[in-house]
């Protein structure tokens, strides 16, 4: 474990290189800009998920950051490796050097899109809004270890720890880091979670229900480029909701939209084409995902779980629905690229031999019938479809409850619908934020709130920890559980793709950390 002096030498380091130039937003990859930002203009992006929720507290789909990303400020950002980043962020630096405090001194001058001041005590709202159980808030079990929040001054805001939190931070980068107006939450009540006010460069003005979501720009926004120009340069994003990839595809094509992210069937022909640019993330997140209830039989027996995951060939889905480009998943839940990916841990690979072997150890030796739940898209149907083959290539009938996404998810997750999710999963290079929110006894993706010490005492040993090295071997522990119990099982990884007109500039910029797309540097560069 790093010392708290340690631990002080480098966060203060990171805050005074990053905070030096408080009032200059860096070029996310630390690139010298070609030539000079135009200003004005729309955007017109295509994304094939709509927002369960614009409210990043109450969100339940991976796919509401894509929308929320546009208009928040974090209260700590981090660069695309996820490191703490003062100059973006809301805390324009931090001392965590006492395992018991956490103090944040908050940049000056930063407006909620309603004109309310972005203080202490706004922060101090928000942490005690999201602990409130009936707040019903998804990063609620990452906050465990805050015991109380205190507003020291109007811009220096104190966190109280229960435990040390080693991970806090990147935690703070994510949804639990971002900031709405007490205000507004106050004044719209339930209406806030699709009329949100934030602090950042886009503010909300439209929201219409499966069709998309209006931004325009933060006339006010304190955030600067590293030339100094104001931050964002677009007048105006709008986010349309297109289920189908191969209407945005045609979209894109036609003129219709300048940015989307590519179905992968598509990406050659577009990587190609000097007309579009095209950009990919690898490890862009979880492609494929077995999910469990572990409190709802049949999945209650590890061997029956063991058997599934023995039973699916992921290569073969990856060769017929994603084309050969996913990554057949070695590891856990934390993906390539991020320190806790780790391929030599052991975990389920295809064989029919062992498949059959678990299912006479779970007495189910001929096989069972079981339904599971899933969302359609041009991916996860045919994936489930295969699924469905192999499974019955063993004896095991399977059906399946389709469902939207946001409600798919609600019912898994919140509802025990089923005892088994075929979904896909953000990317989240933190693992302390994956561990909590799934594997502790109260996290919102443990579907059946199952208890296990193991798992509690682990992910409390992780977050405790600054020490990288540290915690690598803390989360292998908790892969080691996992994945040996079949409690989660990612079978392929996702490799993400984004494509747009040559007029679109800022392309290399799209991806933030989590491989969502982060819109606030694009520009149009008018003929």
């Amino acid at each position: 474990m790093a010392t708290g002096k340690a631990l002080k030498r480098r966060t203060l380091l990171r805050s005074t290189l990053l905070g030096a130039g408080a009032s200059v937003m860096l070029a996310r990859h630390g690139r010298a800009q070609a030539e000079k930002p135009q200003y004005g203009g729309k955007l017109r992006v295509a994304y094939n998920l709509a927002p369960g929720a614009l409210d990043p507290v109450v969100g339940r789909s991976g796919g509401d950051a894509y929308y929320w990303r546009q208009f928040v400020d974090q209260l700590v950002d981090a660069d695309p490796s996820l490191n703490p980043r003062a100059s973006t962020s809301l805390a324009q630096s931090w001392d965590v050097s006492d395992p018991r405090k956490v103090v944040l001194n908050l940049r000056k001058g930063v407006k909620f899109h309603d004109g309310t001041d972005f203080n202490a005590d706004a922060v101090k709202f928000n942490i005690e809004r999201l602990l409130d159980p009936a707040t019903k808030a998804t990063p609620r079990s990452a906050f465990t270890p805050v015991e109380s929040v205190d507003a020291v001054d109007e811009h220096i805001v104190r966190f109280n720890l229960k435990r040390p939190w080693g991970s806090v931070l990147s935690t703070l980068a994510d949804r639990g880091g971002a900031m709405n107006s007490p205000t507004a939450v106050k004044k719209l009540g339930q209406d806030y979670i699709f009329k949100p006010v934030s602090t950042g460069p886009f503010k909300v003005a439209e929201y219409v229900s499966g069709s998309h979501v209006r931004f325009v720009r933060n006339e006010t926004y304190w955030g600067r480029d590293e030339a100094g120009n104001p931050l964002p340069y677009l007048d105006e994003i709008v986010m349309n909701t297109v289920p189908d990839p191969t209407v945005q595809v045609s979209a894109l094509k036609a003129g219709e939209m300048d940015l989307i992210y590519l179905p992968y069937r598509e990406v050659a022909n577009f990587e190609t084409n000097p007309a579009y640019t095209v950009r990919k993330y690898e490890g862009g997140g979880i492609a494929f995902l077995l999910s469990f209830n572990l409190a709802k039989p049949p999945m209650d027996n590890v061997n029956l779980r063991q058997a599934i995951a023995h039973a699916i060939n992921p290569d073969v889905i990856n060769r017929a629905v994603y084309f050969g480009r996913a990554i057949p998943a070695k590891s856990g839940m934390w993906p390539p690229g991020a320190w806790a990916h780790d391929p030599t841990v052991p975990r389920p690979s295809y064989s029919v031999a062992k498949a059959k072997e678990f299912l006479a150890k779970g007495g189910r030796p001929n096989g069972f019938e079981m339904e599971a739940v899933i969302w359609p898209s041009d991916l996860n149907t045919p994936t489930a479809e295969i699924v469905r083959a192999q499974l019955g290539a063993i004896g095991i009938k399977l059906t399946y409850k389709v469902y939207e996404t946001t409600v798919a998810t609600e019912k898994f997750y919140y509802g025990s619908d089923a005892p088994m999710f075929l979904t896909s999963w953000s990317r989240y290079p933190e693992p302390e934020w994956v561990a909590s929110l799934i594997y502790r006894s109260d996290g919102y993706y443990n579907a059946g709130k199952v208890k296990d010490d193991r798992l509690d005492a682990l992910i409390d040993s992780g977050v405790a920890v600054a020490d990288i090295p540290a915690r690598r071997a803390i989360y292998r522990k908790v892969d080691e559980i996992v994945l040996g119990e079949a409690i989660m099982v990612p079978m392929l990884y996702g490799v993400t793709y984004a494509a747009a007109h040559k007029a679109v500039q800022g392309v290399d910029d799209v991806f933030g950390w989590d491989a969502k797309m982060y819109l606030h540097r694009m520009w149009l560069k008018k003929a």
